[in-house]
């Protein structure tokens, strides 16, 4: 077991044997590394920590395979319906069967509330609590300063809808329940549960909005197919239309030719009929004068 021990150490912290002449060497030179490694981790930390957040949080630490820390990771998986329970017994002060030994602190409300932050970094799990420091007048300040600040950095519009606006004020929000909460526990756990049903009454307009929208897909979609039915309906017709049209100009270029025709076998006519009356004219003005002379004979 020892040996066991003896050589997870060396290559942890890449021993080669031999390479110490006494064991104070080694116990120095271990100690020197987990120095060494603990700043760094520091350094690394500081590194990673939320930018760009107007929630204050404590520097992040790293989570090992150690026991407490594996129970840490089981705490931060924990789900919202247990959270729930556990603020709701702090309102009841404990109340209930299963709550008469029931214990709290602001830390672990606070926790329950803003829920700590899990970063990954090169396979390692950095865990981020929310800080517990009591705020003043010159933080409220400085956060007002920050949201002005990062409205205008961020480039979030004033007015319509802005998801970089709503993700700041959310965040402002999400500050001012740490201050409160601090404060008063009781008054930061109402702040909580009027978040929760504004984002509940974001989320209803945002689902109404996309069911809006969706059935105004759907009737376009089949007003789109109507109309498309619509004009091909149209597009028939004004080709009957055409066609009729056709047809009535023949109509119309037979018609005009009938008419020419007519005036003409009617002029014909016309003249044909006037030489024959005068024609009869004449025979009758000869038989008239024959008639005259032979009257006139027998007079004499």
């Amino acid at each position: 077991m020892a040996m066991a021990i003896k050589s997870k150490t060396n290559e942890e912290f890449n021993i080669v044997p031999g390479q110490f002449k006494s064991k104070k060497e080694k116990l120095q030179y271990i100690k020197e590394e987990i120095s060494r490694r603990s700043k760094l981790n520091l350094r690394r930390a500081q590194n990673i920590t939320l930018i760009n957040s107007l929630v204050k949080y404590d520097t992040p630490f790293l989570v090992s395979s150690t026991a407490i820390n594996k129970k840490t990771l089981k705490d931060l998986e924990e789900n919202e319906e247990n959270a729930l329970k556990y603020l709701r017994n702090i309102i009841n002060k404990g109340d209930g069967e299963d709550t008469d030994e029931f214990e709290f602190s602001v830390k672990d409300a606070l926790n329950k509330i803003l829920p700590p932050k899990k970063i990954t970094d090169n396979d390692q799990i950095w865990v981020q609590y929310v800080t517990c420091t009591p705020c003043s007048k010159a933080d409220v300040i400085n956060l007002q300063d920050d949201l002005d600040r990062r409205l205008q950095t961020e480039q979030a519009r004033e007015t319509g809808i802005c998801p970089i606006r709503e993700k700041l004020y959310v965040e402002c929000f999400d500050e001012l329940i740490r201050q409160v909460t601090i404060n008063c526990l009781e008054r930061g756990i109402l702040l909580m549960r009027i978040k929760k049903e504004l984002v509940m009454t974001v989320e209803s307009y945002q689902n109404l909005y996309e069911s809006a929208l969706a059935y105004g897909i759907r009737v376009l979609l089949l007003a789109e197919e109507d109309k498309k039915k619509l004009e091909e309906e149209i597009a028939k017709d004004e080709m009957e239309c055409n066609e009729l049209e056709s047809e009535i100009e023949e109509i119309e270029y037979a018609l005009n030719e009938h008419k020419e025709k007519d005036v003409v076998e009617r002029e014909e006519n016309r003249q044909r009929h006037k030489i024959e009356m005068e024609e009869k004219l004449k025979v009758i003005k000869t038989l008239k004068e024959k008639l005259k002379d032979k009257l006139s004979f027998h007079s004499k």
